[in-house]
């Protein structure tokens, strides 16, 4: 008879995937749990209103939309910033991988690259602040609470990008 000590799955034998998945997943729920659903397009409105309160003040205490966005201080600033440095490093210590020429299709100097990067960063925030979130907001919090919405969202953004890179990549991997 087997020894059910030596059967039952353990922590170690999961793949890398699951263990840091099931870790996401308790972070995810914790910090619901803590600050509410998290989401980082609702930083820029609130940027741009901070901005204009020092510059403008009554143009931006007319804006309603940007006077029901509020303060630029909450968890979700700190989530952007985090973003951002983690992009940085990420890029600086990933080796050559992370930098690697060949990955980058289409345009073929550094800066025509990063004003793609800057005009489809500018689209995607426009879009999720029509979307009334981002992919944060819908997919990471939307399923960690059991949303239907936030569970269709995520099955369109990953339909999408699979088409989407079946379309520049013709054929490849």
């Amino acid at each position: 008879m087997a020894n059910p000590a030596t059967t039952a799955p353990t922590a170690a034998k999961l793949p890398p995937w699951a263990m840091l998945g099931a870790i996401f997943g308790v972070v995810s729920a914790a910090s619901i749990l803590t600050w509410g659903p998290i989401g980082v397009s609702g930083t820029y409105p609130r940027f741009v209103g901070a901005v204009l309160r020092r510059i403008v003040p009554d143009m931006a205490h007319a804006n309603p939309y940007l006077e029901k966005m509020g303060s630029l201080i909450k968890p979700e600033t700190f989530l952007v910033i985090g973003l951002l440095i983690g992009g940085f490093l990420a890029s600086r210590l990933g080796g050559p991988a992370a930098t690697n020429e060949a990955v980058h299709t289409g345009e073929t100097t550094t800066g025509k690259r990063y004003r793609d990067a800057f005009i489809g960063g500018v689209l995607i925030v426009f879009g999720a602040r029509i979307a009334g979130g981002c992919t944060s907001g819908h997919i990471i919090s939307g399923i960690t609470q059991l949303s239907v919405s936030g569970l269709i969202f995520a099955a369109g953004v990953f339909a999408t990008g699979i088409l989407t890179a079946k379309m520049l990549h013709k054929g490849g991997r």
